[in-house]
């Protein structure tokens, strides 16, 4: 049997045409990836409103230098509560301070979604 498959964290959106993912975006959110997906196969039109949030987060957090989405995600599940420190190991490429405020932004909205 043929398959789709991705790994494109810049097109979340491949689930639409029947893709599988393995995405490391996903990690961020799990909750709000598995709504989205239960909103997909149910039809309802609140998937778009979504889907285009979690592809901002991806959008914002696979920037270049790409590596730095390491850091992001530690800050996006430190705001989200779900780490205690948003520290990434040594050598590691780290975003800048005014990452936190987007993150803690973007966190809030996906919280909107979940809770």
């Amino acid at each position: 049997d043929f398959m789709v498959l991705t790994g494109n964290d810049l097109a979340i959106d491949m689930v639409m045409w029947g893709s599988d993912y393995l995405l490391g975006l996903s990690t961020f959110a799990p909750d709000a990836f598995a709504l989205r997906d239960r909103l997909w196969l149910d039809g309802d039109p609140d998937f778009y409103e979504l889907n285009d949030l979690l592809q901002e987060l991806g959008a914002f957090t696979f920037r270049s230098p790409v590596p730095g989405y390491r850091h992001d995600a530690a800050m996006f599940l430190h705001a989200r509560g779900w780490i205690t420190h948003d520290g990434v190991v040594a050598g590691a490429v780290t975003r800048p301070e005014s990452d936190r405020a987007v993150l803690v932004d973007i966190a809030r909205r996906v919280e909107e979604w979940v809770s």
